[in-house]
């Protein structure tokens, strides 16, 4: 097992790990919420957490997030505090994009 993946089943973001790796080493559903952190809030997790907390109470939010989650505020957490912890933030390629939404490079036959 390499260590990349010892640390993601111990649910614990090691911060002595690069965040590509991290990310590699990531579950999709934890990964698309990395990239809508970084493209829909610009890369604030607080911005993202408040969002989630509104809708969950009622209250007017911007974003409906359908990530396959049960613990999006908990991952938002871990990966707020292994960014600051590293001090280095995740980075999202066009390759990652890409992966995390095939539909949105389909081109358009109509």
């Amino acid at each position: 097992m390499q260590a990349a993946q010892a640390v993601m089943m111990a649910q614990q973001l090691d911060p002595a790990l690069p965040p590509k790796e991290v990310l590699a080493a990531l579950d999709t559903p934890v990964r698309r919420l990395v990239a809508v952190v970084k493209t829909l809030y610009a890369g604030s997790w607080d911005d993202c957490a408040e969002d989630i907390r509104r809708r969950r109470a009622g209250r007017p939010y911007l974003f409906k997030l359908s990530l396959g989650l049960d613990d999006e505020l908990d991952w938002l957490h871990r990966l707020r505090t292994y960014e600051a912890a590293r001090g280095e933030a995740f980075a999202i390629d066009d390759e990652l994009a890409r992966d995390l939404n095939p539909d949105q490079h389909r081109e358009d036959h109509r």
